[in-house]
Order: structure tokens, then C-alpha cells, then sequence
């Protein structure tokens, strides 16, 4: 409604006062809205990765938050859907789960919740969250990134009180296993690290320090649990890194400082003697599995089952099994013909997954899967990476790092261990990518409000 026809008589002080009164109720409501979604996004890791509370609370509780404040915005929901224009094409690739899910359907006859609401834990997390951060003060959604640091300190508390004093292996962390939980942990770390380049209050050594402090921590957390295969994701952050440093892609620079990053990295992992003793047992597992293909070792089974998900996939590579219920069944059968180890069937009621993300996939959904994953990974890591390269703010090129960061790592991530076995870990990698995105996004390079169409 214009203001001639809401104020038709009124004076043109009045009318100041009234447009004056209107400006502030939106800026407070603003203010309002950032807070509450800077601590929801921030209690999502630490609920995570630590006992307290229930894990999908916080995820149903941020969605509808974002929602609400994207029907009550300045404009409504259209004006949203404006603002969302540039993301279209990352909506159709992401549509792919749901076309995933509907195929298996149909395939299956059998109505495959879990299939859908992954996706529609993706659509929420993403598009509503991101929506709704478009809206809110990019200063203050950054100082999420605390709640992250909190959730690194926590689980390491966790790793370190579990495998003390005997430095064993801590098994009973909280809701995951030792690989996803140490996964976790390495992820959040790094993303800390990330923020290294933000500046979030006015004690800026301080600051600093408390986030370099956190990073050995993590580190120290991340060591403690023991996890071989996490370490894959390095490579993958240290190029991250290094794009944030400035430096260019194919370069000689950047292939010195990657080859000296990566050094020190192998340093830190030979330093542990946990580490050599689980990299020598790995060795030694291969080498057995290499003259007994049914042997029973943890690097062993991992290989069988990848040997069983790729033969699923092959014997119907357009859908796969048609859902991922049919696993544990296709791997009975596959034991019975002495393809695999009996112990697939007999410890712990068989195994329901193969530890791998990609081809848990590709033998759940067949190519259409495969795809459905790549876009969840490639889809929005495109647009991080762009964001990346370009000559844009700082602040604004170190939200496109993390965002890159944690595509790329989930994808590292996801080659030895299932890591979107949980529904919240799928949310959580739905509202980080949803969060960053909206930090990276060119109209949020200022501090105090994204330059989106107001009205």
C-alpha cells in the first residue's frame, strides 16, 4: 500500500515520523531474527556431537524460524522467492534426491521415507535457511561460527576423556561412531581455522588466539579418535587454504606452500605413534585381505562390502537395488553364494551399509543415486569455488572457503565411511551449505545488511 493512500491527510512530518517508526520496527525485527538464527545454527554442532538435547530439534526449530521470517519480511514470500532467483539452478540440481527417491519408489513399490525426507531436509535446510539469511546482518550470522568452536572443545573433551589412560580407542562417543564422530570433528576444526580471516569482536589478538587455540584442540580431538581414513579430506582443505591465502590455483607458489602444508601434515600424522600403529595395521589388513579376500579385518570387510556394492550396482546400474532397505538383504544373499565373509551376516544382525557414501548409493539407486550425491557435493561447491576466485571482500571469500570446505570434505569424507547415515548429519551439511551461502553471496559483502531487495 502506498503511503499517499494509508496517510492521505496526514502532514509531512507525520509522514516522516510514520516511514521513521516503520524503519526502526524492521531494523529491530531484524536484529531480532539475527540472534535467534545465529544460535540456532550455532546449538546445531554442539547438540551434534555432545548428549545435550535432542539432535533434530534444533534443525526443525531453525527451518521453521527461516520460514517464518521469510513469509514476514519486508515484501513476503514472493519477495523471497525474488531473492532466491540466482539459486535456480542449484534448486533443479538439488530436485535430483527427491527424482532419486521417487524412481526407487516406483522401482521398489514400497514408500521409501527416509529417501524422502532426506530431501526435504535439504530443501529446508538450504533454500529456507538461506532465504532467511539474506535478510539478516552477515556480522552477526557469523558469529555462529562460535557455536562450532564449542562443538570442537566438547567432542574432544569426549575423545580424550574416553580413550584415557590407556589411549585406547574411544568407541562410545556420543550417537556416532569413532570415524563419523572423528570426521565431524576434523570438519568443524578446519572450518574454525577458515575463520581465522573474520573478525568477530573488538579483542582481536585475543580473538585470535582463542581460535588458533582451538584448532590444536581439535586437532589433538580428531588424533584421539583414531580415524585413518578422515585424514584424506587434508589435501582438500589445505587447496582450500591456499585459495584463501590468496594465492592462484596453478601456480608454482601454490604448489610449494601445498607440498610444504601437505609435509606437515604427514608430520603431524608420523608424530603419533596411535597413528603409525593404526597406519601399519591398515597395511597389514590390505596385504591380508590381497591373498584372502574373505578375510575379517576392518580394512578387509570395508573392502568386501565395497566388492558387493559395486556388484549391485552392476546387476542394475539405472536403479540399483530401488532403496536402501534392500542392502542388508542383497549382502545375505551375496554371503550365501561365498562371495563374503559370513561374519557380514553374523556380527552385529549384518551390516546395513558399506561404509562408503558414493557406492552405498550407487547400489541403493544405480546411476540415477550416483548422480542425485555428485550434485548434493558438486552443485553447490561450484558456486563456493567461483565465489573463491573472485576479487570480493574478505569476509566474503572466507564464507565461500568454508562452504568449499565442507563440500569437498564430506565428499573425502564419504569414500570410507557412510557419512549421511544420520538424517541430522544431513541437516547439518543442508544448513551449513544454506548459512555459507548467504555469507558468500556477492549483495552480502557489507556487515550490517545484504543488499537485496527490500520491498
Amino acid at each position: 500500500m502506498l503511503l499517499n493512500e494509508k496517510l492521505p491527510h496526514a502532514h509531512p512530518d507525520q509522514r516522516t515520523v510514520y516511514l521513521a517508526q516503520i524503519d526502526l520496527n524492521v531494523k529491530v525485527k531484524q536484529r531480532i531474527d539475527s540472534t535467534v538464527v545465529l544460535a540456532l545454527i550455532a546449538v546445531m554442532p554442539v547438540m551434534m556431537l555432545t548428549n545435550i538435547g535432542h539432535q533434530s530439534a534444533a534443525f526443525y526449530a531453525l527451518a521453521l524460524v527461516c520460514l517464518s521470517i521469510c513469509f514476514t519480511r519486508p515484501g513476503g514470500i514472493f519477495q523471497t522467492f525474488t531473492d532466491l532467483a540466482p539459486y535456480r539452478w542449484l534448486a533443479l540440481a538439488l530436485s535430483m534426491m527427491a527424482v532419486e527417491a521417487a524412481i526407487g519408489m516406483l522401482y521398489s513399490n514400497q514408500i521409501l521415507g527416509a529417501e524422502f525426507e532426506r530431501a526435504v531436509r535439504v530443501g529446508l535446510g538450504l533454500f529456507v535457511v538461506l532465504g532467511a539469511c539474506l535478510t539478516l546482518i552477515p556480522q552477526w550470522l557469523r558469529q555462529s561460527i562460535w557455536g562450532l568452536a564449542a562443538a570442537v572443545w566438547s567432542a574432544t573433551g569426549y575423545a580424550v576423556w574416553l580413550s584415557w589412560p590407556t589411549f585406547r580407542r574411544p568407541e562410545d562417543v556420543p550417537e556416532y561412531n569413532a570415524v563419523s564422530y572423528g570426521n565431524l570433528l576434523l570438519m568443524m576444526t578446519m572450518l574454525c581455522a577458515c575463520s581465522l580471516g573474520w573478525r568477530l569482536t573488538r579483542l582481536r589478538k585475543t580473538e585470535m588466539a582463542f581460535k588458533v587455540l582451538t584448532v590444536i584442540v581439535g586437532m589433538v580431538g580428531f588424533i584421539a579418535t583414531q580415524t585413518r581414513s578422515g585424514w584424506l579430506a587434508i589435501p582438500f582443505f589445505i587447496v582450500v587454504g591456499l585459495l584463501l591465502a590468496g594465492l592462484r590455483l596453478f601456480s608454482g607458489k601454490t604448489l610449494v606452500a601445498g607440498l610444504i602444508a601437505l609435509a606437515v601434515a604427514v608430520a603431524i600424522f608420523t608424530s603419533s605413534p596411535i597413528m603409525r600403529h593404526r597406519a601399519q595395521e591398515g597395511m597389514d589388513e590390505f596385504n591380508e585381505c590381497v591373498a584372502n579376500p574373505v578375510a575379517v579385518s576392518s580394512v578387509c570387510v570395508r573392502i568386501q562390502l565395497w566388492r558387493a556394492s559395486w556388484l549391485m550396482f552392476t546387476r542394475n546400474p539405472a536403479v540399483g537395488n530401488g532403496s536402501t532397505g534392500a542392502f542388508p538383504v542383497e549382502i545375505d544373499k551375496l554371503v550365501k553364494a561365498g562371495v563374503l565373509s559370513t561374519f557380514l551376516v553374523t556380527e552385529m544382525d549384518g551390516f546395513n551399509e558399506p561404509h562408503n557414501d558414493i557406492l552405498f548409493t550407487m547400489a541403493s539407486h544405480g546411476l540415477t543415486g550416483l548422480i542425485a550425491l555428485l550434485l548434493l557435493y558438486l552443485a553447490p561447491a561450484w558456486i563456493f569455488a567461483r565465489r573463491l576466485l573472485r576479487q570480493s571482500p574478505q569476509q566474503t571469500r572466507i564464507a565461500a572457503g568454508m562452504g568449499l570446505a565442507v563440500c569437498l570434505g564430506f565428499m573425502a569424507f564419504g569414500l570410507t565411511e557412510l557419512m549421511f547415515r544420520r538424517m541430522s548429519t544431513m541437516a547439518f551439511y543442508a544448513v551449513m551449505i544454506g548459512w555459507l551461502l548467504a555469507l558468500s553471496d556477492p549483495r552480502c559483502q557489507t556487515d550490517t545488511e545484504c543488499q537485496v531487495k527490500r520491498s
